[in-house]
């Protein structure tokens, strides 16, 4: 019987990675919770884009762009020698045109309190029309894409990097919206995914090829669009690999058991992880540097959890270390949002482009405690 079953379970991948590079279903589950994505012919070229912002010697800034002008495209450059100057970004795919002021920002706090209401999701990968339809149904952001939450909380829980074709814009939108909801009380966190901190160290896999043929457009290699002399570089480099708000912890990945022997402070550990992106690749690094940058145990990789991997008692003694009583995490891909470990764990990594496409959107939604799925509608129903 057991032969039986095993020879049924080689005939479904080796049927569903014949199906997926014809390109008749995008992923092949190996198991509940778990898939690969089919790879794409990518065919991307120059289009609209930036901007990019990055500064001079003399303290005033350069903002490239590609725009469109009559039935083409242009490159535009403009200096930025105000503080106050602000910003144009345009979307291609959806038609929107938003303006923002740069704003200051310093480096994030590891732990907030909880707001009344928090929309939680991830793995957006340049998908920009998605994201606006689902921060708009929500009710986070109105048709122009302003600030709408009020004292709400817009938690991003990484990987905004890689895959889809609006990835600058949408780094922009929660670029704008992070000073939009500070101003109304409200806040946006964006933590670093596994995509935030490959493109941050030079490793472009999934780069599309638009933004190779954008990079040599605009006359800047893609290796310093988010470099630290950048805007947006700048303001990753602010960002943390893990929170804690209220009694849940958000991490993109999850935290191995090697990790938490470390038994650093979410502050130290965040402190790590951002100096670890311009840290030199040497051989000298300390066991908590190697840790950090390693694919399987990272904070932004590690699946263990994910997988359900990792014993119950390891995620009840990561969440008693850092005083928290659920984790959410995201990706690992998963048919819908899913509880773990008899919920104290969440995870939340759909297919984003793929619902975006079936004209839907659905993330998770915290309210006085409860957690429900909320899509684009608003609808709500209890997880």
């Amino acid at each position: 019987m057991l032969f039986v079953l095993v020879g049924l379970y080689l005939l479904y991948l080796a049927g569903g990675i014949a199906l997926a590079s014809q390109g008749v279903v995008d992923r092949v589950y190996f198991f509940p919770g778990f898939s690969i994505k089919r790879p794409h012919s990518d065919q991307s070229a120059f289009s609209p884009d930036g901007p990019l912002v990055h500064y001079l010697p003399d303290g005033a800034a350069l903002s490239r762009c590609i725009v469109p002008q009559g039935s083409g495209f242009a490159v535009r450059l403009d200096t930025l020698r105000r503080p106050t100057d602000s910003l144009t970004c345009f979307v291609q795919e959806t038609g929107l045109s938003f303006r923002f002021p740069r704003h200051a920002f310093t480096t994030e706090a590891a732990e907030y309190p909880a707001p009344a209401r928090m929309l939680v999701v991830s793995d957006i990968e340049g998908n920009f029309k998605g994201l606006q339809q689902l921060l708009q149904g929500a009710g986070v952001t109105d048709a122009q894409a302003r600030w709408r939450f009020g004292t709400g909380h817009l938690v991003f829980v990484g990987d905004m990097f890689d895959r889809g074709l609006q990835v600058t814009e949408c780094l922009w939108l929660l670029y704008k919206l992070e000073h939009e909801a500070a101003q109304a009380g409200g806040k946006v966190h964006f933590l670093l995914g596994n995509h935030e901190v490959m493109n941050l160290t030079g490793h472009y896999k999934y780069l599309r090829r638009k933004y190779r043929k954008n990079a040599d457009s605009l006359g800047v290699d893609y290796a310093r669009w988010y470099a630290a002399d950048t805007e947006l570089g700048r303001w990753l480099r602010t960002k943390n690999a893990v929170e804690r708000i209220g009694p849940t912890l958000f991490v993109h990945g999850g935290l191995s058991p090697e990790v938490a022997a470390l038994q650093l402070p979410l502050a130290q550990l965040n402190d790590l992880t951002r100096r670890s992106i311009d840290a030199p690749a040497t051989t000298d690094r300390s066991a908590a540097e190697k840790l950090i940058r390693n694919p399987k145990l990272s904070p932004d990789w590690y699946r263990g959890i994910a997988q359900e991997e990792a014993p119950a008692a390891h995620v009840q003694a990561v969440l008693r270390q850092y005083g928290a009583t659920r984790m959410v995490i995201a990706h690992t891909p998963v048919t819908e949002i899913k509880p773990l470990y008899d919920g104290r764990v969440v995870a939340i990594d759909l297919p984003h482009q793929e619902h975006t496409g079936q004209g839907f959107m659905q993330a998770l939604w915290v309210e006085g405690g409860k957690l429900s799925v909320v899509d684009d509608k608003g609808r709500k129903r209890a997880l």
